[in-house]
């Protein structure tokens, strides 16, 4: 049985990590489920932003209205996104269509608690009328329970799914360490702390580590915190898919000091590629990666905890390598079609639903 899936959210030619989630579900959607990828935004200016969200709207009513659609699967993060999606919730729900409401957002409790109470009302409200929430851990699953009162048996721990390399490089025998961060600069990712912790290396293991930086945002400010700081790093903008898996390859450590996280994909994708990871433990993080088991984690801020981290695995190849054999074990179980397979089922399961609603 064919389950016709709407699924909404960023365009795929864009960045960041609910991209690479859609683009994975793209590849990987088993061949029941007939997927429609409609952008609801898009990269750029205002213009371009209201333009996307105007059209892809305009284009999913459509598809909802002429009952084209079995399931609408709506990218959620926070703010402005809540309420876009909000309107083709209603809209679904009018046309007797099934909503999932898949729930990315990091800093979503900080941008609810941030709005009036009428506010908090409506995002409370928008969130009760979906079939379903996913949500990437159990940490986040309590959030939706207790701060929105979404009832648990709507609320589904779905974690981000991965591709996984077939083989792995062989990282033996390479000197020194060398180091990633991937993601967004600014706070929030802490890439100014990877910068302060490098600076605060012991000269003779600075020298042993190689860091390299790729990603959206900040860039001109990163590089120049880097100089003033005295830090020898490669700081590039936006890796596209295949410069990021060549920069996984060459890499031994990723490196990622968040103050907020949903489960970021440039984790999963250092882990699947062997890589040890330092990271803090916020969102859904420390229910995947565990302390001197699968990794590292360092509290958010702690800028000499993620030196003494990095001066540990540069010193000791074994605890390098016993780490990154377990990272890779860690996120098999999170391999897309895997993934792909069980969303299926909830995507049947309401599209069923909906034909038979006794």
């Amino acid at each position: 049985m064919t389950v016709r899936v709407l699924m909404v959210g960023p365009a795929p030619t864009g960045q960041g990590g609910i991209v690479s989630v859609a683009r994975l579900l793209l590849r990987y959607g088993p061949a029941h489920a007939e997927i429609r990828y409609v952008p609801t935004h898009r990269d750029g200016s205002a213009a371009r932003r209201i333009g996307a969200w105007l059209s892809g709207s305009a284009h999913a009513a459509v598809l909802l209205i002429t009952r084209r659609v079995g399931v609408l699967h709506a990218h959620v993060s926070e703010r402005g996104s809540v309420l876009r999606k909000g309107l083709l919730l209603l809209l679904a729900r009018i046309c007797r269509v099934p909503v999932i409401f898949h729930c990315h957002g990091a800093e979503f409790v900080q941008s609810y608690r941030a709005l009036p109470w009428v506010g908090r009302l409506l995002v409370r409200w928008l969130f009760r009328r979906a079939n379903l929430l996913l949500v990437l851990g159990d940490s986040w699953r309590a959030v939706y329970i207790e701060l929105l009162k979404v009832r648990p048996d709507r609320v589904v721990v779905l974690e981000n799914p991965v591709a996984l390399p077939a083989t792995l490089p062989d990282r033996g025998g390479q000197p020194g360490i060398r180091v990633l961060f991937l993601g967004r600069y600014g706070a929030r990712k802490g890439s100014a702390d990877v910068l302060a912790a490098m600076a605060a290396l012991p000269p003779e293991v600075r020298d042993a580590v190689a860091l390299r930086m790729a990603g959206d945002g900040a860039l001109d400010e990163t590089r120049a915190l880097a100089a003033r700081l005295g830090v020898t790093a490669r700081v590039d903008g936006w890796l596209r898919p295949a410069e990021r898996d060549a920069a996984l390859a060459e890499a031994d450590v990723f490196v990622l000091p968040s103050r907020d996280e949903g489960l970021p994909m440039a984790l999963l994708e250092a882990m699947a590629w062997g890589l040890v990871p330092v990271v803090t433990p916020v969102g859904s993080i420390p229910e995947l990666v565990h302390d001197q088991r699968n990794g590292l984690l360092v509290r958010p801020s702690d800028v000499d905890g993620l030196a003494r981290a990095l001066v540990r695995l540069a010193g000791s190849p074994g605890l390098r390598t016993g780490l990154a054999a377990a990272a890779r074990a860690s996120v098999e179980p999170y391999a897309a079609d895997t993934y792909a397979a069980r969303l299926a089922k909830e995507w049947t399961r309401l599209s069923a639903s909906r034909r038979h609603p006794g």
